[in-house]
């Protein structure tokens, strides 16, 4: 007898900083994505599974789409997003009704609007939304082009739930087994629920806390790429390079007396330590590399 669930790929877009990784997060009731205040965070799509008794979702999370791109980094990030929809059975676009709807914005519901996909309109950030800072009006005309929409916190983990049921109501019912052998090829070995491997999970821990601690001093100007991986038994090994562009750059991530690798080191390694359940020795060198964006596949 064959057992139907619901199930497909649901790709998240929106501009910079709406909150689209903190809503994964906050869906997966874990942390799969890295975030911070600064744009150009998630360089990359990353996929997750989810699970429950209605059904599984491949959740894709996407870059932000940039308006003005000035670099080589920009270039490969608003690339992307555009790649990722032509899979979805279900688009979610997360808007930030916080802050003014922009250009960026138009950019992304000018790439809805070519998908035949299912579509969700996500109105984040409803904690913040007060007083000047509310432009839910900014917002609600686009609610005529989806299918369904819902106002949510991510960060408060508000509507999480609410949100969920209208993904799997929009989803197309597929036979079970089918749905396990395609998770399976996202997630092969059924754990960790991140499509990375463990040294590229690794490396975003220790880029959001580099950017968590330098803030706006280094945009875009930071990559971290580890080296070593080694279980010793009593602990596991680390060793990475945070690499920039400049000497300028290094010296900053450094800090006066390495007080600045000193931190970000130590808040990785707790942050990880947290994560594996085991004692973590993260060894970090800052690496200064001109051409480290020319080298990434």
């Amino acid at each position: 007898m064959i057992n139907m669930i619901k199930f497909g790929r649901v790709v998240i877009l929106g501009r910079p900083n709406t909150g689209k990784s903190t809503l994964l997060n906050a869906i997966m009731q874990q942390k799969v994505a890295i975030t911070s205040h600064l744009p150009q965070t998630t360089r990359k799509v990353s996929r997750v599974v989810f699970e429950n008794e209605i059904g599984k979702i491949i959740f894709s999370d996407t870059p932000g789409i940039i308006g003005k791109i000035d670099d080589l980094m920009g270039q490969r990030v608003n690339q992307e997003a555009p790649r990722e929809t032509g899979v979805a059975d279900v688009l979610i676009m997360v808007v930030d009704i916080s802050r003014p709807k922009n250009e960026e914005e138009n950019k992304v519901i000018g790439l809805i609007r070519k998908s035949t996909a299912k579509k969700i309109l996500v109105f984040n950030k409803i904690d913040a939304a007060v007083g000047s800072k509310d432009h839910l009006a900014d917002y609600e005309y686009l609610e005529d082009e989806f299918d369904k929409s819902i106002k949510v916190s991510a960060i408060k983990e508000i509507g999480i739930k609410g949100l969920i049921k209208l993904i799997m109501e929009l989803l197309p019912e597929e036979d079970e087994v089918k749905a396990k052998q395609q998770v399976e090829i996202i997630n092969p070995e059924g754990k960790p629920k991140i499509s990375m491997d463990s040294k590229e999970f690794v490396s975003e821990i220790i880029r959001e806390k580099a950017y968590l601690f330098l803030r706006d001093e280094i945009p875009y100007s930071v990559n971290v790429e580890v080296e070593k991986i080694q279980d010793k038994r009593k602990l596991i090994l680390i060793k990475a390079n945070i690499i920039t562009d400049s000497d300028r750059y290094k010296k900053i991530i450094i800090g006066a007396g390495g007080n600045k690798i000193k931190e970000i080191g130590f808040n990785a390694r707790k942050e990880l330590e947290l994560m594996s359940s085991r004692k973590i020795f993260l060894e970090l060198t800052v690496v200064t590399d001109r051409h480290w964006m020319e080298k990434l596949s």
